[in-house]
């Protein structure tokens, strides 16, 4: 599983694809807060927290994980070496956890690059309160549980097609819906049960509570589970695949 994990890190800094999340990240994130004269700006919020980019990060990460994870099978599968790694000694489940661990340690490295962001906010702040550190690390937290989510969704689309560009538009829709769309129906319901029922299928209602800092096991369990229910949704697709090669 290692070795796969560590194949999966070098084919995405070695073909650019790492630098390219990264840079596109970074650079983005740093234009909305900064730059951008837009509700996102950190100086027009007038509050010395970063909760613009906690608002605007999944909303980027719906685009960049989706073009990150769309080759990790799909590639394979176009070229053939998808079989070749199915005769390895390998279980399903690595195979499967090799590829989400890789792309979950490369998400997770764009974030370290984000403490500036922090930093920078504690620099500009002009009065003498503390910034809160438990809440922003409960939202980075949440930030984290949100891309694991979409990168098993990601890989998901990646094993069900062998062209890229359709694994990346299925990720992104399905990344969509996981995300915004129950909440949106949610929103459109006069009973107070539906609206919970819909609220509790989304992301959106578990990462809100978590970037507020205020986490609880309700939400951990969520994210959990709806992690394994992907995973285990992609090792059947590709037992699929292992079954039709014989």
């Amino acid at each position: 599983m290692w070795a796969i994990t560590k194949r999966e890190l070098i084919i995405f800094f070695s073909s650019g694809i790492g630098y390219i999340i990264i840079g596109a990240f970074i650079t983005v994130t740093t234009l909305f807060l900064w730059f951008f004269d837009t509700d996102f700006n950190l100086f027009n919020s007038g509050f010395a927290d970063l909760n613009s980019f906690f608002v605007l990060s999944p909303w980027l990460l719906m685009f960049l994980i989706p073009a990150l994870c769309m080759r990790s099978f799909s590639e394979e599968r176009r070229t053939g070496t998808l079989e070749l790694l199915l005769t390895k000694p390998l279980a399903l489940w690595q195979i499967i956890l090799g590829k989400y661990i890789g792309a979950m340690l490369l998400v997770m490295t764009v974030f370290l690059t984000t403490f500036i962001y922090f930093f920078a906010v504690y620099d500009l702040k002009t009065n003498s309160i503390p910034l809160d550190w438990g809440s922003t690390f409960i939202s980075y937290l949440g930030l984290i549980l949100v891309s694991s989510v979409f990168v098993a969704i990601g890989l998901l689309s990646s094993l069900i097609t062998k062209n890229q560009v359709t694994a990346f538009v299925l990720a992104l829709i399905l990344c969509f819906i996981q995300f915004f769309l129950w909440k949106g129906i949610a929103d459109l319901m006069l009973d107070a049960k539906t609206y919970n029922l819909f609220n509790q299928i989304g992301i959106f209602e578990h990462y809100l509570r978590l970037r507020k800092g205020l986490i609880s096991s309700k939400d951990l369990i969520y994210f959990i589970a709806l992690n394994y229910i992907l995973l285990y949704l992609s090792s059947y697709v590709l037992l699929k695949i292992k079954n039709q090669g014989r």
